[in-house]
């Protein structure tokens, strides 16, 4: 049976891959979108890790706080890929609790939910958005990710 442990570890595997094949591509890349111009590539790219800090945070239990990237700086993803190490080794850490109920804040108050439900959900989220992105640069000709390369497959294939 697949474990939310390994689960944990594909989605930080295939956060940091895309994001390094990202980084290869000329920079206009940033700026696609697939419907909305509001949610462009570097957008989407800076909201998984944002949200990937939130949801960490939750884990752990700890106080609302956000994260902040200079989204125009030209390191960008080189910062994302850095916060998405230590957010990323956070997660996986929490795959190893027993499945309690945690409480936390959210911008709209507390609330709760089981450990696998949330650690789930981010798993989810990230995947989501990764095929957002691949979308959003597909609808501009470049198809440079194939988003089978970063499956769970490819995960196992590169990391056994």
């Amino acid at each position: 049976m697949i474990s939310i442990e390994l689960l944990a570890k594909h989605m930080a595997w295939a956060n940091q891959e895309i994001y390094k094949e990202i980084k290869k591509l000329d920079p206009k890349v940033l700026d696609y979108y697939v419907v909305d111009k509001e949610w462009t590539v570097r957008t989407i790219m800076v909201h998984i890790v944002t949200a990937s800090y939130l949801y960490s945070q939750r884990l752990q239990e700890k106080p609302f706080s956000k994260i902040e990237f200079d989204i125009e700086s030209p390191n960008l993803i080189d910062d994302l890929i850095d916060a998405l190490k230590n957010i990323d080794k956070d997660l996986i850490e929490q795959s190893y609790r027993k499945d309690e109920e945690v409480t936390f804040e959210t911008s709209k108050g507390e609330s709760s939910g089981k450990v696998s439900v949330i650690l789930s959900m981010m798993i989810f989220h990230a995947t989501e958005h990764r095929a957002q992105i691949v979308a959003a640069l597909d609808k501009n000709n470049e198809r440079s990710i194939n988003l089978d390369e970063y499956s769970i497959f490819g995960y196992l294939r590169d990391n056994n």
